[in-house]
């Protein structure tokens, strides 16, 4: 009798086992990671911060570029992001004005005319480090971010980091 329980419960841990997805072998689901970013999310009002982060070439860490999606979910309401104040340590270079059109999504840094370039002299842009800055809105709206400053390597070595501050479109007026 022993042997017919264990014999069934041997099956039904090899059944559990195949069934479960776990043995399907080294391209399991549960085996591969997908490279992830490490943005940063916030929700302000109606606007959706995703995934913003610091991209800086680790051979100049002088200048980086932040990149991130921001989402527009007002349904009447145009937005701009016209302001991004940074930590004593960290400079924005050039003005910052980006449409955010109601019910849109705006790429910023990559895929994107947009860019927010930012500048350091004391170190403060060193893949790994947290950079402190704060957007703000022409709704009065202001979104506090601590993003992680990352080497423009692996899945950001397509982003580029602007040589010199680049002139944004004029935004709409609200009228």
């Amino acid at each position: 009798m022993a042997r017919k329980h264990f014999a069934v419960a041997a099956a039904v841990s090899a059944a559990i086992l195949l069934l479960s997805g776990c043995a399907t072998g080294f391209d399991a689901a549960t085996n591969n990671q997908p490279d992830s970013g490490n943005g940063r999310s916030v929700d302000v009002g109606a606007l959706q911060i995703r995934n913003a982060s610091v991209i800086v070439d680790p051979a100049d860490t002088s200048r980086a570029t932040i990149i991130m999606t921001v989402i527009n979910n007002d349904k009447t309401t145009d937005d701009v992001l016209n302001g991004v104040a940074a930590a004593k340590t960290v400079g924005v270079d050039g003005e910052v004005n980006i449409s955010l059109p109601h019910m849109q999504v705006v790429k910023v840094g990559y895929d994107s005319q947009y860019r927010i370039v930012l500048t350091s002299v004391s170190g403060a842009l060193e893949p790994g480090q947290f950079v402190d800055v704060s957007l703000m809105f022409a709704s009065g709206q202001s979104a506090p971010l601590s993003m992680l400053v990352n080497a423009n390597t692996g899945i950001y070595a397509d982003i580029e980091i602007p040589a010199t501050a680049v002139a944004p479109a004029p935004a709409p007026s609200a009228s």
